[in-house]
Formats: C-alpha cells, sequence, structure tokens
C-alpha cells in the first residue's frame, strides 16, 4: 500500500481534516471517479469510525453518501482503519448559506432535501445524533447528501449514550441529562429545526446555546424575515418543543414540505362511467349533484382537494363524507344510500403524482 491505501487509489493532494480524523481525496483508477478515504487519528475512536460503517452499509438513500470499500492496514500496529466513500465536492451548508440570503423558494427546497434524507436514515432504523450544516452538501447536482455517521446509531437498541454527546446548539435537550440517557429519534428532529433556523441567515437565538437550551425563550420562525407559510412555521416551532414525543416525525414534514413546493401543481381526476371531470388551478371547483342521492362540491385549494360542500347520502370510501374533508390520494365517491343498490352513482377520484424537480 502506498499511504496506507492500495494502489488503485491515488491521492490528489487534497486532504481534509474533521473532528476525529482525516480525509484523503483521491482518484480510484479502476472504476475512474473520485472517492474520499476516511481515517481516524486516534485509535480510541475506532468505535465511532465502525459506527459509521455500520450505518452505511445499511442506508440506501440517493440523500446519503454511499460506501464503497473499508480498508485495514494490517502493516500497522494500532490496524488504522479507513471507509472509502462516496466524494461529495460541492458545498457545505455552512459555506452555502454564508453571505447569502435564501428566497423563500430556495429555503423550502433546501429544507426539503435535508428532511428527506433524514426521513430515509429513521425509515431504515437509524438515528444520525449529529445532524448540522457542517455535515450536509449539495453534490455537484445540487442533491442534498449527510454524512458522517460516527454517532449514529440504531432505534431501539443502542439509542442511549452516557455523557453528553453531539454538538452544541443542536443537541436536543434531552441529551443533557445526568446519568445514562435514552433517546429517539426526535434528536434529530430537533437538530432540523435549529438547522433550519440557520438556513434562514439569521443567527441562531441564544437560548439555544444555554446548557441545556432554554426552550421557552426561542423565538417562532415567524420572526425571520423569509415569509414562511403559516403552516410551514407552525410545523419548524414543533420540531424546538421540548418534549421529544411532541415533535413531528421526519416523515410528517417532508410530506407537509414537499406539498407546499407543489402548490396548485396538483391535478385530479374525477371519473363516472364515461364521464370525466378534471380538478386543477385554473378549473378548482367540480360540482356532483344527482336528484335523489346526493350532492357533493370538491374543490382544490392548491395544496389539497377538499369537499366543499355536502348534502344527502354521500360517501367516500363507504364511510360517510364530511364537509371540508380533504380526499386521499385515490378514493370511490359513493352517491346514493345502499338500499337503491347498484343504482347508485360510484365515481372514482385519483390524484396525479407531481414531483418536486431538484
Amino acid at each position: 500500500m502506498t499511504h496506507g491505501i492500495p494502489p488503485r487509489y491515488k491521492p490528489t493532494g487534497d486532504v481534509l481534516t474533521g473532528g476525529t480524523g482525516e480525509v484523503l481525496i483521491c482518484q480510484d483508477n479502476i472504476l475512474e471517479r473520485k472517492v474520499a478515504i476516511k481515517f481516524i487519528q486516534d485509535i480510541k475512536d475506532k468505535r465511532r469510525l465502525l459506527d459509521e460503517i455500520k450505518a452505511l452499509q445499511k442506508i440506501r438513500s440517493k440523500h446519503v453518501v454511499q460506501i464503497f470499500d473499508v480498508l485495514i492496514n494490517t502493516n500497522n500496529d494500532n490496524r488504522r482503519i479507513g471507509i472509502v466513500e462516496e466524494y461529495v465536492s460541492g458545498d457545505d451548508l455552512t459555506s452555502f448559506i454564508k453571505g447569502k440570503t435564501l428566497s423563500i423558494d430556495e429555503y423550502l427546497e433546501t429544507l426539503y432535501q435535508i428532511a428527506s434524507a433524514i426521513s430515509d436514515i429513521h425509515d431504515q432504523g437509524l438515528i444520525h445524533r449529529d445532524i448540522k450544516p457542517n455535515n450536509i452538501k449539495f453534490d455537484i447536482s445540487k442533491i442534498i447528501k449527510i454524512f458522517d455517521f460516527g454517532l449514529a446509531r440504531s432505534s431501539g437498541e443502542n439509542d442511549s449514550t452516557l455523557g453528553f454527546v453531539g454538538t452544541r446548539e443542536f443537541a436536543a435537550p434531552e441529551l443533557y441529562r445526568a446519568g445514562t440517557v435514552p433517546f429517539t429519534s426526535a434528536v434529530d428532529t430537533y437538530a432540523f429545526g435549529v438547522t433550519a433556523w440557520y438556513l434562514s441567515g439569521i443567527q441562531i437565538p441564544k437560548a439555544l446555546s444555554e446548557i441545556p437550551p432554554n426552550i421557552t425563550n426561542i423565538p417562532s420562525f415567524s420572526s425571520l424575515p423569509l415569509k414562511i407559510p403559516d403552516p410551514i412555521i407552525k410545523l419548524l416551532d414543533s420540531t424546538l418543543i421540548e418534549y421529544p414525543s411532541n415533535r413531528p416525525l421526519m416523515s410528517e414534514i417532508r410530506d407537509i414540505l414537499k406539498n407546499h413546493l407543489l402548490k396548485d401543481k396538483h391535478r385530479a381526476l374525477l371519473t363516472h362511467g364515461s364521464n370525466t371531470y378534471i380538478l386543477k388551478k385554473t378549473k378548482p371547483l367540480v360540482k356532483l349533484d344527482v336528484q335523489n342521492h346526493g350532492s357533493i362540491h370538491v374543490r382544490y385549494d392548491g395544496l389539497n382537494f377538499l369537499v366543499d360542500f355536502v348534502s344527502g347520502a354521500v360517501s367516500i370510501n363507504n364511510q360517510p363524507a364530511r364537509l371540508y374533508q380533504i380526499l386521499p390520494k385515490s378514493c370511490v365517491i359513493t352517491l346514493g344510500d345502499s338500499s337503491r343498490g347498484a343504482k347508485r352513482m360510484f365515481v372514482t377520484f385519483d390524484i396525479s403524482n407531481p414531483e418536486v424537480v431538484l
């Protein structure tokens, strides 16, 4: 090995340093791509590197750096271990936001990507435990990538810690308790909330820097000059709630952000026999009125399709329709009570699936 690595990896001369080790940027001469090879500087940090290997082996997400190989230098008494990872050349969020003010669209798109990444991590039974701007990068295609899984833990298996571990300002209040501290994926939700504040370009509230953070003195996201939509303000405020169980799931945050990014872009199709009705921004209301059966009006408000008016025997997926009820992505609307049998009117309802373009 040269520099403790196989000859297939040619160092470019770029070396990055972090809290626990160094990262050597190399050219993979076989697959003709750049890679990042991460080594620990102190053998006492070996467990963190092994935890990172375990976590990265498990995760499959376009928003998480990939692991390609593990290197062990057997000629070294300390058995120097290295992880060969996907090289992400873009800026981390600290550099990205420096001297820059994001538009509300840029802000929400960035938060949506981060929420998607953390949701993917949680869906695969892991807790990152060190979500912060320095551990989040954009790749060359402007796709968010989360890295540094040295503190990651499996949810429900080893999700407790003895003594504080994390990054001040981004660490949830429950992590500051004395003794052995159990934690949940809600610690990542809290860190996401602090990261959301950081991305606004406004200084993180001093209350978050206190040990433990002074939750009662944290201002609302409504105080930021970004003109964040009210439902998103409520959502972001809830990420910094003191009690972990009251914080939203990251999948919920992802879905709500996605919905707002797709405002006015949804379409729905209502079909009854050979008759079709299309709901969209330019045609936001469809009225289904059938004499002696019932009536239902469905309106698109730019975010959801909801019941705007209902009268008579009308059901949605065999449940009575309710005023202002949000319709699911796919359902059957029935007009007429069960006594009419096959003479009832059945309307299928389907929402198209627009995607956020990144």
